[in-house]
């Protein structure tokens, strides 16, 4: 501690719009490592101890979150430290048990995670940029360690990038390497370098991008005239009266491999990705769920809708593809490794009506046309795209409370996300790899990600958090069973 807050130097960082557009989510993992039999198994001096000599290389996670005049910034103050939030318990439960419990959110008597899906007050009244739960599991047989941190600080890439280095110098400070010096390595937080790799030249934004974007709202701007903890107590708030139901799917590759032949062949699109058709399968069995709603909730869709300027016309559902801006900045990707680890994510929609994704789960030609939708929307999106993308969250500094009401007031979505290219199995700590990683029980309403699977296996697990009443249509619903399996 004392060598961290030796070095550690007082700075400001200015974030942009691509920290704020998602900001209203944090990024909640655990994982679940096993005790290959050593007595010094991932012990708390250890774990801290490379937590603080990593955290010398992420000096921003101890900064305060401050807004002026409607733009953000991050404010390292050497002699006013937020530092991050760092726990560490034991359990009662052994790791055999948790294994053979599938590592589900209720092998422990108690939640690893100590945060909501929203970034909100911690324990002095500031949002915290780091938050790890370190809980011992019993007769020292392994340990379930939670890392939070909030996309106000950085995205699902920067979290890994955390993670791997931690890891990275942990193994370090364990063995016999820890006698040879391992050099700091610089990371980049300034976000001026995402403004100076995008071209001068942009292209207009299609209207369904646009309007996700541009367009302005009265619940907009009062969610951008709260602070950010005041912000985070009315998300956190709604999400306990539209509480969420999580279960996590398994996608066999033979099943990916399949899907995409009956795509590819059915002449609609060239080539489509993994991604494109867990896109399209996610968004068949969360449009027909939507669908499936109660009279009260249908009533309740309309006095929304009737109150606000909705972004979708009646009938349609939307998808948001979040896409990272990075490989599609030739500028950041010239970066040797590409090491900057803020915000650079945001998200494309692709709108289907909602009869034509309900079909889909009936007919090949219905389903090629959704995941084809999907890639045409993508491929779309090339960096003079993501020049007018960048010209719109930043032109307004309140955009993304824009986009966050249109959200709020649009029930026809799913947000898709794809966190499995990260190597989060890769995090070893030096006492070999996670067993399992999961996310939180619950997380935003009609959300999913796609995450990796654990050596050994193939394909991807999905993880959905939607309401009850959603959940229980996808569980019954004939196409994603027969082409997924239940894990938890």
């Amino acid at each position: 501690m004392d060598l961290f807050l030796k070095n550690i130097k007082s700075q400001t960082y200015a974030l942009n719009g691509w920290d704020f557009i998602s900001a209203f989510a944090n990024i909640p993992f655990t994982f679940y490592f096993k005790n290959p039999g050593q007595a010094d198994f991932m012990s708390s001096s250890l774990l801290r101890a490379s937590f603080l000599r990593t955290l010398q290389e992420f000096p921003i996670l101890a900064g305060h979150l401050v807004v002026r005049d409607t733009r953000g910034y991050i404010v390292v103050d050497k002699n006013n430290l937020n530092m991050p939030e760092y726990a560490e318990s034991q359990s009662c439960i052994d790791y055999k048990f948790v294994e053979a419990g599938k590592f589900s959110w209720d092998a422990l008597p108690h939640p690893v995670s100590t945060v909501t899906a929203v970034p909100s007050k911690g324990a002095n009244r500031n949002i915290k940029l780091g938050n790890v739960n370190v809980v011992r599991l019993r007769n020292n047989s392994g340990v379930a360690l939670f890392v939070n941190m909030p996309h106000y600080v950085v995205d699902g890439y920067g979290y890994a990038v955390f993670v791997r280095r931690w890891a990275e110098v942990c193994t370090w400070m364990h063995g016999d390497t820890y006698k040879n010096e391992l050099p700091l390595r610089e990371f980049v937080f300034d976000r001026a370098v995402v403004r100076d790799a995008m071209p001068t030249d942009m292209l207009p934004l299609d209207d369904a991008c646009s309007r996700m974007y541009e367009k302005t709202s009265t619940m907009g701007h009062l969610l951008a005239w709260m602070s950010p903890e005041t912000r985070g107590d009315v998300l956190v708030t709604g999400t306990k009266l539209m509480p969420a139901n999580g279960h996590i799917f398994h996608v066999s590759r033979n099943t990916i491999n399949k899907l995409r032949s009956r795509v590819e062949q059915s002449g609609l699109a060239r080539r489509v990705s993994d991604n494109d058709v867990l896109a399209a399968m996610i968004s068949q069995c969360v449009a027909q769920g939507v669908h499936a709603k109660s009279r009260t909730r249908r009533m309740f869709s309309s006095l929304v809708r009737s109150l606000t300027r909705p972004l979708l016309e009646r009938n349609n559902f939307l998808s948001l593809i979040i896409v990272d801006a990075r490989p599609r900045l030739e500028k950041l990707m010239q970066m040797a490794p590409t090491q900057y680890v803020g915000g650079c994510i945001t998200g494309v929609p692709v709108i289907n009506s909602t009869h034509s994704l309900i079909a889909a789960a009936s007919s090949d030609k219905q389903f090629s046309s959704i995941a084809s939708s999907v890639r045409s929307v993508v491929d779309t999106v090339s960096d003079k795209y993501m020049s007018g993308i960048d010209n719109a969250l930043n032109r307004n500094p309140a955009c993304f409370a824009h986009s966050l009401a249109l959200s709020i007031t649009t029930p026809e979505k799913v947000i898709i996300t794809n966190q499995s290219r990260f190597g989060l199995y890769e995090c070893d700590f030096g006492f070999g790899a996670p067993k399992w990683i999961a996310p939180m029980a619950t997380f935003l309403t009609n959300f999913a990600s796609v995450l990796p699977v654990g050596p050994n296996h193939d394909g991807y697990h999905v993880y959905l958090s939607v309401e009850k009443y959603v959940m229980n249509d996808i569980l019954s619903n004939g196409f994603w069973s027969t082409h997924t399996s239940l894990v938890y």
